[in-house]
């Protein structure tokens, strides 16, 4: 189950992990021309994939969403929380309602989620895990989007918590992107990063996919955060 799956590197991901074999529940917030092309896509590459929507910020629906993504191949073994939002908000911009939201869907609903994989995978007495996209960028937050790197943190360190808390039936980990998929405005930014990278280049969303797969085959590793940055954090 990937949440935020129609697009980006929600989209990417569940491509290269049909390709790989896997059945993929596709989550997205409502269904649209986007996800429809999607499956489609899948589809058309003998992939396997079914599409659920939900809002993941209404706490109160995540229960039944997670038995929306069971009920469509009889059971879920990794959860990918990757579901974001992610636009600049200044601190004075920020009133309680988008505060509360930011915070339900980077960090709350992953919580219920990934408890139900839980509690799933203990009725089968069956083992996965669950995998956090978080950010590289948390150990340098910008003014712009405070709400952002608090969500994000706090997922992080939910990561790490989880790991203890959901063992041994689930494995629980981060992958912190750097600067791999460009977004609207972000030209410049690569453009100083190709540079400046210890590795003098930025990443490539297949990077991430392989992250993916390392850490669903690691049935030894659990509350990791695996850094995809090309050294970002080495500045």
């Amino acid at each position: 189950m990937i949440t935020g799956a129609a697009r980006r590197l929600g989209a990417i991901v569940a491509r290269s992990l049909a390709e790989g074999g896997h059945s993929v529940v596709l989550h997205v917030r409502s269904i649209d021309d986007e996800a429809r092309a999607l499956v489609r896509a899948i589809g058309e590459g003998s992939g396997n994939c079914r599409l659920i929507e939900g809002d993941l910020t209404d706490i109160a629906l995540l229960e039944d969403l997670f038995g929306r993504a069971v009920d469509a191949f009889g059971q879920v073994d990794h959860l990918i929380n990757n579901a974001s939002r992610f636009f600049p908000l200044s601190i004075e911009e920020t009133d309680i309602q988008t505060f509360d939201s930011l915070m339900a869907l980077h960090n709350s609903a992953p919580f219920f989620l990934s408890r139900s994989l839980c509690l799933h995978l203990k009725e089968r007495e069956a083992s996965g895990s669950v995998i956090n996209i978080t950010d590289a960028t948390l150990a340098t937050p910008k003014a712009s989007r405070p709400v952002y790197y608090i969500a994000k943190g706090a997922l992080l360190a939910q990561t790490r918590a989880l790991a203890v808390a959901l063992a041994p039936h689930v494995r629980v980990n981060a992958i912190s992107p750097g600067p791999i998929l460009q977004g609207e405005g972000d030209g410049s930014y690569f453009n100083r990063m190709e540079s400046a990278l210890p590795l003098q280049r930025t990443g490539n969303p297949l990077d991430i996919c392989r992250a993916v797969q390392y850490l669903i085959e690691a049935t030894f590793v659990t509350g990791t955060e695996l850094i995809v940055d090309g050294g970002l954090q080495l500045l």
